[in-house]
Protein backbone atom coordinates (compact mmCIF):
# COMPACT_ATOMS: atom_id res chain seq x y z
CA UNK A 1 0.00 0.00 0.00
CA UNK A 2 1.46 3.39 -0.89
CA UNK A 3 0.69 6.20 1.35
CA UNK A 4 1.31 10.06 0.72
CA UNK A 5 1.36 11.76 3.93
CA UNK A 6 0.04 15.68 2.70
CA UNK A 7 0.70 17.96 5.65
CA UNK A 8 1.36 21.78 6.31
CA UNK A 9 3.96 21.98 8.49
CA UNK A 10 5.73 25.26 8.77
CA UNK A 11 9.36 25.55 7.46
CA UNK A 12 10.66 28.06 9.50
CA UNK A 13 10.71 26.30 12.95
CA UNK A 14 13.40 24.93 15.83
CA UNK A 15 14.41 21.28 14.84
CA UNK A 16 12.09 20.23 17.93
CA UNK A 17 9.04 21.36 16.40
CA UNK A 18 6.77 20.73 14.31
CA UNK A 19 7.98 21.67 11.33
CA UNK A 20 8.84 20.35 7.77
CA UNK A 21 12.40 18.95 8.62
CA UNK A 22 10.74 16.93 11.66
CA UNK A 23 7.85 15.52 8.93
CA UNK A 24 10.47 14.79 6.42
CA UNK A 25 12.75 13.28 9.18
CA UNK A 26 9.54 10.87 10.29
CA UNK A 27 8.95 10.01 6.67
CA UNK A 28 12.23 8.66 7.13
CA UNK A 29 12.36 6.51 9.90
CA UNK A 30 8.75 4.96 9.08
CA UNK A 31 10.38 3.98 5.62
CA UNK A 32 12.79 2.37 7.42
CA UNK A 33 10.48 0.92 9.54
CA UNK A 34 8.42 -0.78 6.57
CA UNK A 35 6.12 1.89 5.37
CA UNK A 36 5.60 2.58 1.89
CA UNK A 37 5.38 6.59 2.60
CA UNK A 38 6.00 9.98 1.03
CA UNK A 39 5.54 13.28 1.91
CA UNK A 40 3.58 15.74 0.13
CA UNK A 41 3.34 19.64 1.30
CA UNK A 42 -0.04 21.30 1.12
CA UNK A 43 2.22 24.74 1.49
CA UNK A 44 0.45 26.76 -1.68
CA UNK A 45 1.01 30.50 -0.53
CA UNK A 46 3.61 32.96 0.71
CA UNK A 47 2.57 32.47 4.82
CA UNK A 48 4.86 29.47 5.78
CA UNK A 49 4.87 30.84 9.51
CA UNK A 50 1.40 29.88 9.65
CA UNK A 51 0.40 27.84 7.06
CA UNK A 52 -3.00 26.30 7.95
CA UNK A 53 -5.85 28.04 6.28
CA UNK A 54 -8.78 27.65 7.88
CA UNK A 55 -12.20 27.15 5.97
CA UNK A 56 -13.62 30.21 5.63
CA UNK A 57 -11.04 31.68 3.37
CA UNK A 58 -9.90 28.43 1.97
CA UNK A 59 -13.60 28.60 0.41
CA UNK A 60 -13.16 31.66 -0.37
CA UNK A 61 -9.76 31.10 -2.41
CA UNK A 62 -11.73 27.44 -4.12
CA UNK A 63 -14.22 29.83 -5.36
CA UNK A 64 -12.22 32.31 -6.32
CA UNK A 65 -10.48 30.01 -8.34
CA UNK A 66 -7.19 31.15 -6.83
CA UNK A 67 -4.34 29.99 -8.72
CA UNK A 68 -2.02 29.18 -6.48
CA UNK A 69 -4.25 26.95 -4.41
CA UNK A 70 -5.44 25.16 -7.84
CA UNK A 71 -1.79 24.66 -8.76
CA UNK A 72 -1.25 22.98 -5.75
CA UNK A 73 -4.53 20.72 -5.88
CA UNK A 74 -3.72 20.26 -9.76
CA UNK A 75 0.02 18.91 -8.43
CA UNK A 76 -1.50 16.91 -5.97
CA UNK A 77 -3.96 15.13 -8.07
CA UNK A 78 -1.48 13.86 -10.34
CA UNK A 79 0.66 12.45 -7.52
CA UNK A 80 -2.02 10.75 -6.52
CA UNK A 81 -2.13 8.71 -9.76
CA UNK A 82 0.42 6.61 -8.00
CA UNK A 83 -0.52 6.19 -4.64
CA UNK A 84 -3.21 4.01 -2.58
CA UNK A 85 -4.20 6.32 -0.13
CA UNK A 86 -3.98 10.09 0.89
CA UNK A 87 -3.53 11.08 4.49
CA UNK A 88 -4.25 14.63 5.28
CA UNK A 89 -2.16 15.21 8.42
CA UNK A 90 -3.32 18.36 10.11
CA UNK A 91 -6.48 18.73 8.43
CA UNK A 92 -6.57 21.73 6.82
CA UNK A 93 -5.58 23.20 3.23
CA UNK A 94 -7.84 20.54 1.50
CA UNK A 95 -11.09 21.58 0.22
CA UNK A 96 -14.37 18.94 1.09
CA UNK A 97 -15.24 19.50 -2.77
CA UNK A 98 -12.10 18.64 -3.86
CA UNK A 99 -11.62 15.81 -1.27
CA UNK A 100 -14.32 14.22 -2.93
CA UNK A 101 -12.96 13.55 -6.25
CA UNK A 102 -9.55 12.39 -5.18
CA UNK A 103 -8.78 9.04 -7.31
CA UNK A 104 -8.18 6.99 -3.92
CA UNK A 105 -8.68 6.83 -0.24
CA UNK A 106 -8.59 9.75 1.48
CA UNK A 107 -7.99 9.65 5.34
CA UNK A 108 -8.48 12.95 7.43
CA UNK A 109 -6.49 13.43 10.30
CA UNK A 110 -6.91 16.46 12.94
CA UNK A 111 -5.15 17.20 16.20
CA UNK A 112 -6.64 20.52 16.81
CA UNK A 113 -10.34 19.38 18.50
CA UNK A 114 -12.13 20.80 19.72
CA UNK A 115 -10.40 24.14 19.74
CA UNK A 116 -10.98 24.72 15.51
CA UNK A 117 -13.84 22.04 15.02
CA UNK A 118 -15.77 24.84 13.70
CA UNK A 119 -13.53 26.30 11.67
CA UNK A 120 -11.09 23.42 10.66
CA UNK A 121 -12.47 19.53 10.93
CA UNK A 122 -16.11 20.25 11.02
CA UNK A 123 -16.46 21.72 7.33
CA UNK A 124 -14.28 19.26 5.75
CA UNK A 125 -13.95 15.94 8.05
CA UNK A 126 -17.05 13.99 6.52
CA UNK A 127 -15.70 14.66 2.24
CA UNK A 128 -13.16 12.00 3.44
CA UNK A 129 -13.71 8.02 3.45
CA UNK A 130 -11.71 8.16 7.34
CA UNK A 131 -11.43 10.09 10.08
CA UNK A 132 -8.36 9.89 12.45
CA UNK A 133 -9.11 11.96 15.24
CA UNK A 134 -5.96 12.98 17.56
CA UNK A 135 -8.19 13.64 20.58
CA UNK A 136 -10.08 10.66 21.89
CA UNK A 137 -12.53 12.44 23.40
CA UNK A 138 -14.29 13.54 20.23
CA UNK A 139 -15.01 10.85 18.65
CA UNK A 140 -18.17 10.85 19.22
CA UNK A 141 -18.07 14.56 18.27
CA UNK A 142 -17.18 13.77 14.68
CA UNK A 143 -20.34 10.69 14.90
CA UNK A 144 -22.62 13.90 15.64
CA UNK A 145 -21.43 15.66 12.14
CA UNK A 146 -22.47 12.07 9.92
CA UNK A 147 -18.82 10.89 9.93
CA UNK A 148 -19.05 6.86 10.14
CA UNK A 149 -15.54 5.77 9.71
CA UNK A 150 -14.01 8.00 12.75
CA UNK A 151 -11.26 6.43 14.85
CA UNK A 152 -8.31 7.67 17.21
CA UNK A 153 -5.08 8.63 15.99
CA UNK A 154 -2.25 8.55 18.88
CA UNK A 155 -0.38 11.41 18.65
CA UNK A 156 2.25 9.40 19.95
CA UNK A 157 5.90 9.20 21.35
CA UNK A 158 8.76 11.10 18.97
CA UNK A 159 11.94 9.97 18.67
CA UNK A 160 13.43 12.52 20.27
CA UNK A 161 10.77 12.85 23.05
CA UNK A 162 12.36 10.48 24.95
CA UNK A 163 16.16 8.08 25.25
CA UNK A 164 15.01 4.54 23.70
CA UNK A 165 18.34 3.40 23.97
CA UNK A 166 17.71 2.93 28.24
CA UNK A 167 16.22 -0.25 29.61
CA UNK A 168 14.11 -0.88 32.06
CA UNK A 169 16.69 -1.68 34.47
CA UNK A 170 18.49 1.50 33.30
CA UNK A 171 15.93 3.83 32.96
CA UNK A 172 14.75 2.91 36.69
CA UNK A 173 17.44 2.57 38.68
CA UNK A 174 18.04 6.13 37.78
CA UNK A 175 18.03 8.51 40.98
CA UNK A 176 15.05 10.95 41.25
CA UNK A 177 14.96 13.81 42.75
CA UNK A 178 12.76 15.96 41.32
CA UNK A 179 9.30 15.02 43.15
CA UNK A 180 7.03 16.56 40.51
CA UNK A 181 7.33 18.85 37.44
CA UNK A 182 4.93 20.50 34.96
CA UNK A 183 5.89 21.72 31.76
CA UNK A 184 3.12 23.57 30.08
CA UNK A 185 1.75 27.67 29.48
CA UNK A 186 0.44 28.94 32.75
CA UNK A 187 -1.54 31.28 30.78
CA UNK A 188 -4.60 30.43 29.98
CA UNK A 189 -7.00 31.30 32.05
CA UNK A 190 -9.01 28.00 32.76
CA UNK A 191 -5.11 26.21 33.62
CA UNK A 192 -3.51 29.26 34.75
CA UNK A 193 -5.93 28.89 38.04
CA UNK A 194 -5.51 25.01 38.28
CA UNK A 195 -1.30 25.22 37.71
CA UNK A 196 -0.64 28.28 40.34
CA UNK A 197 -2.79 26.47 43.03
CA UNK A 198 -1.07 23.40 42.47
CA UNK A 199 2.23 25.05 42.40
CA UNK A 200 1.44 26.92 46.00
CA UNK A 201 0.73 23.27 47.45
CA UNK A 202 4.26 21.87 45.84
CA UNK A 203 6.25 25.11 46.50
CA UNK A 204 9.63 22.86 45.87
CA UNK A 205 7.86 21.21 42.11
CA UNK A 206 9.87 22.54 38.88
CA UNK A 207 7.61 24.24 36.27
CA UNK A 208 8.63 25.19 33.16
CA UNK A 209 6.77 27.07 30.27
CA UNK A 210 5.39 30.69 28.81
CA UNK A 211 3.99 32.43 32.01
CA UNK A 212 5.67 30.67 34.98
CA UNK A 213 8.83 32.49 36.52
CA UNK A 214 11.29 29.73 35.06
CA UNK A 215 9.91 30.41 31.27
CA UNK A 216 11.19 27.67 28.94
CA UNK A 217 13.28 24.86 29.06
CA UNK A 218 15.65 24.55 26.92
CA UNK A 219 14.91 21.89 24.22
CA UNK A 220 18.39 19.66 25.41
CA UNK A 221 17.17 19.82 28.85
CA UNK A 222 14.02 18.26 28.49
CA UNK A 223 14.70 14.87 28.59
CA UNK A 224 17.50 15.27 31.66
CA UNK A 225 14.51 17.12 33.65
CA UNK A 226 12.23 14.05 33.12
CA UNK A 227 14.69 11.21 34.20
CA UNK A 228 14.59 13.12 37.76
CA UNK A 229 11.00 13.22 38.06
CA UNK A 230 9.40 11.00 39.66
CA UNK A 231 5.52 12.32 39.02
CA UNK A 232 4.53 14.27 35.94
CA UNK A 233 1.09 16.41 35.85
CA UNK A 234 -0.47 16.84 32.66
CA UNK A 235 -3.53 19.56 32.17
CA UNK A 236 -5.53 20.37 29.24
CA UNK A 237 -7.51 23.44 28.50
CA UNK A 238 -10.42 21.99 27.07
CA UNK A 239 -10.91 17.78 26.16
CA UNK A 240 -8.33 15.21 26.11
CA UNK A 241 -6.29 13.73 26.74
CA UNK A 242 -4.17 14.95 23.51
CA UNK A 243 -1.11 16.49 24.26
CA UNK A 244 2.42 15.14 23.53
CA UNK A 245 3.02 15.57 27.66
CA UNK A 246 0.46 12.21 27.56
CA UNK A 247 2.86 9.93 26.04
CA UNK A 248 6.26 11.20 26.95
CA UNK A 249 5.95 11.00 30.47
CA UNK A 250 5.76 8.27 31.12
CA UNK A 251 8.00 7.04 28.05
CA UNK A 252 10.22 8.47 30.53
CA UNK A 253 9.88 6.70 33.65
CA UNK A 254 7.53 9.74 34.94
CA UNK A 255 4.23 8.59 36.47
CA UNK A 256 2.17 10.20 34.76
CA UNK A 257 -1.25 11.90 36.68
CA UNK A 258 -3.21 13.93 34.18
CA UNK A 259 -6.81 15.30 33.57
CA UNK A 260 -9.73 14.24 31.28
CA UNK A 261 -10.08 11.29 33.65
CA UNK A 262 -12.41 8.78 32.15
CA UNK A 263 -11.02 9.25 28.66
CA UNK A 264 -7.42 8.70 30.32
CA UNK A 265 -9.05 5.25 31.12
CA UNK A 266 -9.44 4.95 27.12
CA UNK A 267 -5.87 5.50 26.90
CA UNK A 268 -4.20 3.58 29.65
CA UNK A 269 -5.14 1.04 32.38
CA UNK A 270 -6.43 4.00 35.54
CA UNK A 271 -3.88 3.03 38.63
CA UNK A 272 -2.22 0.64 36.68
CA UNK A 273 -0.23 2.61 34.14
CA UNK A 274 -1.26 6.09 34.79
CA UNK A 275 -3.23 7.95 37.13
CA UNK A 276 -6.37 10.55 36.43
CA UNK A 277 -8.33 13.43 37.87
CA UNK A 278 -10.98 15.40 37.80
CA UNK A 279 -10.44 18.32 39.75
CA UNK A 280 -7.16 20.15 40.95
CA UNK A 281 -7.77 18.99 44.42
CA UNK A 282 -7.93 15.83 43.71
CA UNK A 283 -4.64 16.03 41.31
CA UNK A 284 -2.58 17.38 44.77
CA UNK A 285 -3.97 14.56 47.02
CA UNK A 286 -2.98 12.51 44.74
CA UNK A 287 -0.12 13.76 44.48
CA UNK A 288 1.00 13.68 48.27
CA UNK A 289 -0.01 10.09 48.23
CA UNK A 290 2.25 8.77 45.50
CA UNK A 291 5.08 10.65 47.14
CA UNK A 292 4.64 8.90 50.28
CA UNK A 293 4.04 5.63 48.34
CA UNK A 294 6.78 5.30 46.22
CA UNK A 295 6.63 1.23 45.37
CA UNK A 296 2.78 1.40 44.16
CA UNK A 297 4.16 5.03 42.32
CA UNK A 298 7.11 3.17 40.59
CA UNK A 299 5.29 0.28 39.78
CA UNK A 300 3.11 2.31 38.23
CA UNK A 301 5.35 4.18 36.37
CA UNK A 302 6.50 1.12 35.02
CA UNK A 303 4.10 -0.26 33.82
CA UNK A 304 3.04 3.66 32.00
CA UNK A 305 7.00 3.68 30.19
CA UNK A 306 5.82 -0.12 28.98
CA UNK A 307 2.29 0.80 27.31
CA UNK A 308 3.53 4.02 25.95
CA UNK A 309 6.53 2.82 24.44
CA UNK A 310 5.04 -0.62 23.31
CA UNK A 311 1.70 0.65 22.04
CA UNK A 312 2.47 4.22 21.15
CA UNK A 313 5.57 4.76 19.66
CA UNK A 314 6.14 6.33 15.88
Amino acid sequence: MKILFAHAAPIHKEPHEWSNDTVNAWIQRLRLAGFDVDPFHLLFNDNTLSPIVYFNELNLLWKRKDHQLLSMYQKLYSELKNYDVLVCREGGNIHPDFAKVLPCITVYGCFDDPESSKILSRPTAPSFDISMVGNIAEIETYKSWGVKNVHWWPISVRENDYDSSLTKDQLFNIKRDIDVSIMCECESPYRKKRLKKFAETFPNGTYYGRGWPNGYLDEDKRIPLLLRTKIGINMHNSTGPINLRTFYLPANGVMQICDNKTNLGKIYKLGKEAIGYDSIDEAIDLTRYYLENDEERLSIAQAGWYRATNDYNE
